[in-house]
Parts: structure tokens; sequence; C-alpha cells
């Protein structure tokens, strides 16, 4: 059996856990870092209009996203619980299953964005000078979804052994290949004719196909355990409902996060231009700010489910106390350094004094309460490793649309913004809250073991 998983189910737990998590992050870094630079190239060599066509179709890309990371979770959880168990053969099985599911799944939305692309538009309200722009990069990225789904998949079935380093190092192709294309296909090179928003979309979309080829390579040359070969499919009934119990929920807790924030924007959107501005600002500060935490609760969520599969269930406990000791410190880090010099991290993005008056009303109210939501995405690792996702969403549902939404709007009216980040921190604190008193519970080990049964044998 690879030593990646006596890393996880013996061994020191701290150790283990930061060598997990740290090519997690950096490929979260890197992930923003692309973004940011692509974004700079269609902002200068398209102008206005690229950037507006990206942001309208952006709600569609994070509702599509958000199925891509409830299938892949599922995957994640399983192949996790079953290479705890060494159980190679149902690790094999499971991947081939969850690549089918996961074919039949992102061409399925790829075609439907694809034809409906100009309806989708229509009703987010594209203004008439960019729905040409808008439906045509749609279209394009709905090539490369399947691709993009696809490394998504992949990364969830290597992390599931143990293997972080490797999904780094296919997201590193595509993004230093992408950053290269860009400007090429944007403006033209020799024979390469210029496509001007399409020709970053292609970019896109042929670096994701070439991730998935060096990803495809890379598994059939190593002979790894888990396979995803899109060419070699494997339909199971019983696997795809238990992903479907898994994936669904995580999926729909991914979109009440994103409908909480459409409806706190509606209301911030009512206070004026600079408060709108400050939104932008202030979420790009949460990215940066998440970016360890979320690595961390992945990192938990993989290693607890190698270890409920190892039948090692003290040992969880010990993972637990690791991520909440590292996911406090650096949070409690950044918060205290955003507090005492909001002004450095503001200026990072703008230089505008009612923007700024704003975003720094927003780190003194919310930044403090990153302590909280780090503690709860400890709590949620183990719960989500434990293939408890529908708990998650209901602690969403209740956090979110029950707690947070209603509380702005309630408060908002005296306290103005003030009063919109008091209803976030607060809701916070349930989200935390609601986690723990889950976790202490212990009922998340109930029915835990999925591993129990051998997927190989068709039992699960």
């Amino acid at each position: 059996m690879n030593n990646k998983m006596l890393e996880l189910t013996e061994g020191n737990v701290n150790k283990g856990l930061i060598k997990l998590v740290i090519p997690m992050i950096l490929g979260n870094l890197l992930n923003i870092a692309y973004n940011i630079v692509d974004t700079i190239w269609i902002g200068q060599m398209v102008g206005p209009k690229g950037l507006g066509a990206i942001a309208v179709s952006f709600p569609i890309i994070l509702i599509l996203m958000a199925i891509a990371s409830g299938a892949t979770v599922a995957a994640n959880v399983l192949i996790g619980q079953y290479f705890g168990a060494n159980d190679e053969d149902s690790v094999l099985y499971v991947s081939k299953v969850a690549t089918t599911i996961s074919l039949i799944t992102s061409l399925s939305l790829a075609i439907i964005g694809y034809i409906f692309a100009p309806m989708m538009m229509r009703f987010l309200n594209t203004a008439d000078s960019i729905m040409e722009y808008s439906v045509s990069y749609f279209r394009i990225s709905m090539i490369g979804f399947p691709f993009m789904f696809y490394y998504f998949l992949v990364s969830a079935l290597l992390r599931g052994i143990g293997d972080t380093v490797r999904p780094l190092i296919f997201l590193a192709v595509s993004s230093v290949l992408n950053l290269i294309l860009d400007p090429i296909m944007i403006k033209g090179l020799g024979p390469i004719p210029a496509m001007g928003l399409n020709g970053a979309a292609y970019a896109t979309a042929f670096s994701q196909f070439i991730s998935v080829a060096v990803s495809m390579i890379y598994l059939k040359m190593k002979n790894s355990i888990v396979k995803a070969n899109p060419f070699n499919l494997v339909f199971d009934f019983n696997i795809t409902k238990l992903m479907f119990r898994i994936g669904l929920p995580f999926a729909a807790m991914q979109l009440i996060t994103s409908i909480s924030w459409l409806l706190l924007n509606r209301l911030i959107n009512t206070y004026g231009e600079s408060a709108s501005a400050s939104v932008a600002v202030s979420m790009r500060v949460d990215s940066l700010s998440f970016l360890p935490l979320l690595a961390l609760s992945a990192g938990i969520a993989t290693m607890t489910a190698q270890n409920i599969g190892a039948g090692k269930m003290e040992r969880v406990k010990e993972i637990y106390k690791a991520g909440i000791k590292l996911s406090v410190g650096i949070s409690a880090f950044m918060a205290l350094f955003s507090v005492l010099f909001p002004e450095i991290i503001v200026r990072m993005f703008t230089d505008d004094m009612s923007v700024l008056k704003y975003t720094k009303s927003y780190i003194y109210v919310v930044m403090p309460s990153i302590i909280m939501l780090a503690v709860m995405f400890s709590s949620n690792g183990v719960i989500n490793g434990a293939g408890k996702t529908f708990m998650l969403m209901l602690f969403a549902f209740c956090a979110h649309i029950i707690i947070r939404v209603p509380l702005a709007y309630i408060i908002s009216p005296k306290m103005e913004l003030w009063g919109i980040w008091t209803a976030m921190a607060i809701s916070n604190f349930f989200s935390m809250s609601f986690s723990l008193i889950y976790y202490f519970s212990n009922r998340w080990k109930k029915g835990a073991n999925i591993a129990s049964h051998s997927a190989a044998e068709h039992n699960v």
C-alpha cells in the first residue's frame, strides 16, 4: 500500500495534515493569481465589454461549479474510506463509477448550457451592448466545462489516497499554458487570428483539455490505484445513489451560500456605488482569508475518511484537535493583522476613500468572526469525511437563509452597512455553534464507516 496512506492513518497527525494541506493552499493561490491575471488581460485587451460578459456569466458558472464540487466531494469521501480500509479493489471500482457519473453529468450540463445560453443571458437582464459577447463567451466556456469537471474529479480521487501534489502540478500546467495563450488568442499572433474575448475562452478550454490529457497520462503511466479513464466506464446504481446522497447536499450547501450573498448584495447595492464596490474588495479579502481554512477543512475531511475506513475513530479526535489548533492560529493572526492594518489590505485593491471607509467597517466587524469560522471548518471537515453532508447543508440553510439574510434586512435600516456586517458576524457564530453541537453529539459516527462493505462486490 502507498506510503501516503500510512502518513494519514498512522504517525504524527500534525505532520500528515500539514503535508496534505500545503499543496492545496498553493493550488488555491495559483488559481486566484491566474484569475487576476486573466482578468487583467481581458480588461486591457478587450475592454469593459469583455469584463461585463465575464461578470454576467459568473453566477451560472458558480452554480455549475457547485454541482461539480458535490460530485467530487462524494468521490473523495468514498475513495478516502476505502483507501483507509486497505481495499484497493473498491478504490478502483468507485473511481471508475465516479468517472462515469462525472462524465454523464458534465456533458449533460455543458450541452444544456450551450443550447440555452441566450435564454440564460436574457434571464440575467444582460445589457444589449454585451449580449453577443456574453452568449459566445459562455458557450465556449461550456465546451471547456467537462474538462474542468474532470480536473476536479481527478483531484478528489488523488486527494482521497493522500496525494495533493499531483493535482497542483496539473493545475500549474493548465494555468501557465492559459496565461501564455490568453494574449496570443485575444490579439492574434502569426497564423493565429485575433479572436477577442472568444480567444480568452478558447485559451481556457484548450488549457483545461491539456491538463486532462496530462492527468490521464500520469494515471496510466504510474498505474495508479485510482482510474479516471473516460473510455472505460462502469455504472453501479448503489454507488451512484450513495454518491448522490453525499454529493447533492454538499452542492446545495454551496448554492445556499451563494444565494445568501446575492440577497445581501441586493441590499448592499441600495447604499450606492461605493458600497457595491466595497463588496468586491471585501470578497477578495475573504477569499485570501479562507484559502488556508478551506484547505485545512478539505485535508481534515480526507484524513477523517481514511481513518474511519481504517476503523480508527479515536484518531479522528486527534485530527480534529490538530485542525483546530492550526486553523484558529492562522485565523487569529489574519484577523488581528486585518484589524490593526486595514488600510494596507484595502489599498491593495483601491485608493477610493469612500470604498476604503466601507471596507474598513467590514474588516472591523466581520474579520474577527473568521476565528469562529475556523472552528466551524475544522468540525465540518470531520462531518464531511464521515459523509454526513446533509447536516452541513442544514446548518448552512439555518445560518445563512434563516438568520443572516433576514437579520441583515431587519437591522440595516438603522445601522446601514454596519448592520449587514453585524448580521454576518452573528450568523458566523451560529454556523460554528451548529457544527460544534453536532460534532460533540457524536451522531456523525453512526453509519459513518461506508468501507465496512466492499464496493467491488456491489454491497455498498
